[in-house]
């Protein structure tokens, strides 16, 4: 499970910011949200089901979102492509500083009893630092690797399986590039806690999913060649009252030959199939429409679809930009409640999501601590802070309207008279 993100210098980030899941020390209004919406895991640490983060256009919400994301395709690439720090790395560039130092990440997360932070500072040609520290449920942190440029230091305790990668003066074996990181070389080399924790992020730890990008509809697409999870998808978008009844696939270029460009680009071209959604029609009969010709609301619930199921499945972390566009607000309800129901969250997936859907500022549906906020200063740097950290607000205060009023910020302003900026006419009376 996630515990912490941390981001500094990366696009509108300039200072370090963190993403906590961690609960704080508050009461609900609903008693009933303390227990529902955390998990609390051995040794007393308790951890948000749930998160969300509201903010105006262009205040970086999205850039945190993509803040996680370079931070995995960095652990992914940087073996693979000696291009990938120069192509991703991505400072803030108002100031002039900014843009001569690294970025810097940071992962706090808990695998198989034990809490991990892993993280690296970068710049457009090399690694200037990497760590990994582990600390068990006594509370006892040691770390298993530190390295400063291409210098690393080896616990020979905890971490035997990177100690024949590094000479004795801390220099690495030729195998390891400087603007490579580490721990990915570890688990290409059969490392097994670099393996573990390489895996964990990488597959079955953190989705990302962006809508309309070609990926995660080949994702989906993929996931529904199975019959049991088409199954599956196809009760969730019966569930939300979209009027489909089933789904089915049909062969490209053999059953289904009068396919249309948008058809072809919801195709699975590498399987060689596609998708038609089944309605009841007013006589009883079985009515098909291509998945193109539905709503976008169901369009995108059909693509969210096995991310979530993923993400509840593996005990995950299901991380949206833009969540709720396109969808109602009782949809959106329902998504939230497959997080925090136990009974469809057994293994304590987590939900981390960007929106404008003020509707979710519901003191009957989210703790204080499920709600943060990211605002861009008068210098174009962006901070992100949790609800809990405003003094004063109380259990029965309406969030929702107080957020929209101002009282907490991160709002647009919307003072601009058009009119007066543009050369439009105004009429008369």
């Amino acid at each position: 499970m996630l515990i912490e993100f941390s981001v500094a210098n990366f696009r509108s980030f300039r200072e370090l910011q963190t993403l906590r899941m961690q609960t704080a020390p508050i009461k609900s209004k609903l008693r009933s949200l303390d227990e529902s919406n955390a998990i609390t895991l051995k040794g007393n640490m308790s951890l948000l089901k749930s998160k969300f983060i509201f903010g105006a256009n262009a205040s970086g919400k999205s850039n945190l979102v993509s803040a996680l994301r370079t931070f995995i395709h960095l652990i992914q690439h940087s073996f693979g492509n000696p291009q990938t720090l120069n192509n991703l790395y991505s400072p803030f560039r108002l100031d002039d500083q900014s843009p001569k130092e690294p970025t810097f990440f940071q992962l706090i997360f808990h695998l198989e009893g034990q809490t991990y932070r892993y993280g690296f500072e970068v710049n457009d040609k090399e690694v200037v630092s990497e760590w990994l520290f582990s600390k068990t449920e006594k509370g006892y942190e040691s770390y298993l690797f530190k390295r400063e440029f291409n210098f690393i230091e080896v616990n020979k305790r905890t971490f035997k399986e990177a100690v024949r990668l590094v000479s004795a003066d801390f220099s690495p074996q030729p195998i390891y590039r400087p603007n490579a990181l580490f721990l990915p070389v570890v688990s290409i080399l059969n490392g097994e806690i670099a393996g573990k924790i390489l895996n964990y992020i990488n597959n079955y730890g953190i989705y990302y999913p962006t809508y309309g990008e070609e990926l995660p509809l080949k994702l989906a697409m993929l996931t529904i060649l199975d019959e049991g999870n088409r199954t599956q998808v196809a009760e969730m978008l019966k569930g939300a009252d979209t009027g489909i009844s089933g789904l089915r696939l049909y062969k490209v270029n053999k059953e289904f030959t009068n396919s249309g460009d948008e058809q072809n680009e919801l195709a699975d071209k590498e399987h060689g199939y596609t998708l038609f959604a089944q309605h009841k029609g007013q006589n009883g009969q079985t009515i098909e429409f291509h998945i193109s010709e539905e709503s976008l609301g169901t369009q995108k619930l059909f693509w969210l679809s096995p991310f979530l199921f993923s993400a509840l499945k593996a005990g995950g972390v299901l991380v949206i930009d833009e969540f709720g566009s396109s969808l109602h607000v009782r949809l959106i309800q329902m998504i939230v409640n497959l997080f925090h129901n136990s009974d469809t969250n057994p293994n304590g997936a987590q939900l981390i999501a960007c929106t404008h859907d003020t509707h979710l500022m519901d003191q009957s549906m989210l703790r204080r601590d499920q709600i943060a906020f990211v605002e861009k200063n008068a210098h174009g740097e962006s901070t992100l802070i949790d609800l809990v950290e405003i003094k004063g607000i109380r259990n029965d205060a309406s969030l929702e309207q107080d957020y929209l009023a101002g009282k907490y910020g991160a709002v647009p302003a919307t003072g601009v008279n058009l009119f007066e900026s543009t050369s439009i006419p105004q009429e008369n009376g």
